[in-house]
């Protein structure tokens, strides 16, 4: 709410007789409260344009390159980072989109070695705007004489300019959101009261509902001050006479931003950003917080550790729960969209055998392969001679017109050479030896088999948008002949969280 004109005049007569009783006691203002006629005048009014209103800030023409916007923004390079690392926590980029991205940077920047950067290094980094079904969304360069918020098809070898995918604080509605929590985390122990000052020669009070106060941990106030409209006089008349208010400007900022500039400002003992937690080690499942606040020293012995997400995709609620059972309370204020990740939701078949047979016999189930146990089979066959000679394969299948053999070696050089010759008659043998564990007798099944497979601890949910990810050892089939074009085959102990959040993103365990 503007000032009033009687408000105005107050504040004017104040000024001036502190400005008289100085002259004669030949005393020198205070500078805060030197009065610039321009500080007692609402802000300038906004212009005009074609694309609609466009409003006046000094911040947007101070330090700028005329042509930053159409290349990016510039990034300044910290400990530990590399490009993909940037593009996925920074930018919410898949594994695979920023790898589409990475050759562009890296040309635009003069980048040798991506995961070689320098500490303090500026790059410019293409900003990213997410469509509603996931997809990216290109912008034109500015230069261009296309209209910069209209989509384009970008033809091959154009410069990709991409639009930040932060969600913007531009609404009542998250201003609500954000209160809501924030009366979670901080509970108000009494009922704020606007700003309101009174002192013998002025009065001051501020529109609660354009002026919105937050309390901060120490009981103080956090006063939001939204397109920075309130005068520099009245915030030193403000800050003079209560210096517990702090007062925070912001318009139209990222939530990130946002929530980020409401932490620092709440006097909480900790806060850490993009922080990352790891639970187990194989399966590991990393959860990814834009916050992580301890309240106070005593947070982490009271298990009262608060993470906090300024996305609008929401964590899944088992993931929720899970979180407060190990101490952590998650909040996301403006999450309002559930995550549709896309992957490869191949079937997960888990062996739990533990001895070779009863691996391999899983194994080949998984791959809808049936064998023949025991099975004889020639080396020669008799003729006139009278002679025979036929070996016993403890697993024997056709795949594909092929024939394979399933034996283990027992340490008999007669038996090898026995088996290496029905190899010269066409048979494809698999021989396994006594050590051989899951991931030696999966490869080289696998491999014999000529499938499209290996063995390591993959990424099953990797997409920076989920919260969330989980890296798991086993072997990744991709086979078009499989249900589902694929399969991946562990041995490892699926946790109950592990497997509500593998099926909450689309996969199915074969036998669990």
């Amino acid at each position: 709410m503007p000032f009033l004109p009687e408000s105005r005049f107050t504040i004017v007569s104040a000024c001036l007789v502190a400005l008289c009783a100085a002259t004669d006691s030949n005393a020198v203002m205070d500078p805060r409260f030197e009065i610039d006629p321009r500080s007692l005048v609402s802000p300038a009014p906004t212009a005009k344009t074609h694309g609609g209103t466009h409003k006046q800030s000094a911040r947007s023409s101070v330090g700028k390159d005329p042509h930053s916007a159409g290349k990016g923004t510039s990034y300044t390079v910290k400990a530990g980072d590399h490009l993909f690392k940037i593009l996925m926590r920074d930018y919410g980029l898949s594994n695979n989109e920023a790898e589409s991205f990475i050759e562009e940077i890296r040309r635009e920047n003069n980048i040798y070695d991506i995961k070689r950067l320098k500490i303090g290094q500026k790059i410019i980094i293409p900003p990213v705007r997410r469509r509603a079904d996931g997809s990216l969304k290109l912008i034109q360069p500015v230069h261009s004489p296309v209209h910069r918020s209209e989509e384009i098809e970008a033809p091959a070898g154009q410069t990709l300019v991409l639009e930040s995918p932060i969600p913007k604080l531009d609404s009542h509605e998250a201003l609500v959101k954000l209160r809501e929590t924030w009366d979670k985390v901080i509970p108000q122990k009494v009922v704020q009261q606007p700003i309101s000052l009174q002192t013998t020669t002025f009065s001051l009070s501020l529109d609660p509902q354009r002026y919105p106060t937050f309390t901060a941990m120490n009981g103080a106030r956090i006063l939001l001050d939204q397109h920075s409209s309130i005068p520099p006089l009245v915030k030193s008349l403000i800050e003079e006479k209560d210096p517990t208010i702090r007062i925070i400007n912001y318009s139209d900022a990222s939530t990130k931003h946002f929530v980020s500039t409401m932490l620092e400002a709440a006097g909480f003992y900790s806060v850490e950003e993009n922080f990352t937690l790891d639970f187990g080690t194989d399966p590991k499942l990393t959860v990814q917080a834009d916050f992580k606040i301890e309240k106070t020293p005593e947070s982490l012995i009271k298990h009262d550790v608060v993470l906090m997400n300024s996305g609008h995709v929401s964590v899944p609620p088992v993931l929720n729960n899970f979180l407060n059972k190990e101490g952590f309370t998650l909040y996301e204020p403006f999450a309002s969209l559930k995550s549709s990740p896309s992957h490869e939701a191949y079937p997960i078949h888990v062996i739990t055998a533990k001895n070779q047979p009863g691996m391999v016999d899983e194994i080949l189930t998984a791959l809808s392969v049936p064998a023949v146990r025991d099975h004889k089979l020639d080396v020669f066959a008799a003729d006139n001679n009278g002679i025979s000679l036929a070996v016993k394969a403890e697993r024997y299948f056709e795949r594909g017109g092929q024939r394979y053999i399933i034996t283990r070696f027992d340490g008999d050089p007669v038996n090898y050479t026995l088996f290496r010759i029905l190899e010269t008659k066409g048979y494809r043998v698999v021989i396994l030896e006594a050590q051989d564990d899951f991931r030696k007798v999966s490869e080289k099944i696998v491999s014999r088999m000529k499938i499209n497979g290996s063995f390591s601890q993959h990424s099953l949910l990797k997409d920076r948008s989920l919260g969330y990810s989980l890296q798991m050892s086993g072997v990744k089939v991709d086979d078009s002949s499989l249900p589902g074009g694929g399969l991946f085959l562990t041995n490892l102990t699926i946790d109950r969280i592990i497997r509500d959040l593998l099926t909450e993103n689309g996969y199915r365990f074969n036998n669990l």
